[in-house]
């Protein structure tokens, strides 16, 4: 099978763990020290479980379990995996979460060019969100697009707020654009970009991790839309799972540049 009937076999059965697992704490911590709930450690069990199940020697780095192995022999694909994104929400009964699995060589870097599967698998809709490298991204039989919006004044932005006092330059930005959407899920709100529900994403705090963005930014390249560091530089490798970044993730490179000129306005 190739890996995109791989990863939407894989959302499902994650799904369906979630949806049958309580949504209280378990009690302990990841490895980035986020509270972890019942249903985030059923996501996990499940995903390995399935992963098992295609007798391929994997690497899984995953946000709950860490670092492990499954299949004999050595390691052929390397899956950098986030069970749930946007567990508080689930956790809250807020519909934005979800599957967030990225497939790459076994030792590539963690960076979305190097990405050669993705899943963003929503638990409150159907169906998933896929994408092949230079093949595009797809719902179902839909291909993903992003949104033709080139202009700041015309576009609605989704941005990551959490544990952020935003500065004076991204107040302006907000100020300046059509609309402004939070969501507390990286993959979901990139994905809306892929989709062309939204125009671009804006994560400066600098948090935000391989798992929650690896995927989702696959989905938003192979729409025909680009991801950048704050910089406007292309995204750093990511060393490992709890090393942040911050990103812009917009339809086209011409609203991107608008977003970082805004930024980089002080007010003077």
């Amino acid at each position: 099978l190739p890996w995109s009937d791989r990863l939407i076999a894989l959302h499902y059965a994650v799904r369906a763990a979630v949806l049958q697992s309580d949504r209280g704490s378990a009690g302990v911590a990841n490895a980035k020290g986020d509270d972890v709930k019942l249903f985030d450690l059923a996501a996990d069990d499940a995903a390995i479980a399935f992963l098992e199940t295609l007798a391929v020697p994997l690497i899984i780095d995953s946000e709950e379990a860490g670092r492990r192995r499954v299949g004999s022999g050595a390691p052929r694909y390397r899956l950098v995996l986030d069970p749930v994104d946007g567990s508080d929400n689930w956790a809250r009964g807020l519909p934005l979460s979800a599957l967030s699995c990225a497939v790459m060589p076994p030792d590539a870097p963690l960076h979305p060019d190097r990405v050669e599967a993705a899943i963003v698998g929503p638990f409150d809709r159907d169906p998933p969100l896929v994408a092949r490298k230079g093949s595009g991204a797809w719902r179902g039989a839909a291909r993903l697009e992003t949104s033709a919006v080139r202009r700041l004044a015309d576009a609605v932005i989704s941005i990551e707020l959490n544990h952020f006092a935003p500065p004076r330059g991204l107040v302006q930005m907000m100020a300046a654009a059509r609309g402004i959407r939070s969501y507390g899920c990286a993959s979901r709100a990139l994905a809306f970009v892929a989709c062309g529900a939204t125009d671009a994403h804006v994560d400066l705090r600098g948090r935000l991790t391989a798992e929650s963005y690896l995927a989702a930014a696959r989905l938003v390249i192979e729409a025909g839309g680009c991801v950048a560091g704050i910089d406007g530089a292309p995204l750093p490798d990511a060393p490992d799972l709890t090393v942040g970044v911050s990103l812009i993730a917009a339809a086209n490179r011409a609203l991107c540049d608008e977003i970082l000129d805004r930024l980089s306005d002080d007010g003077g």
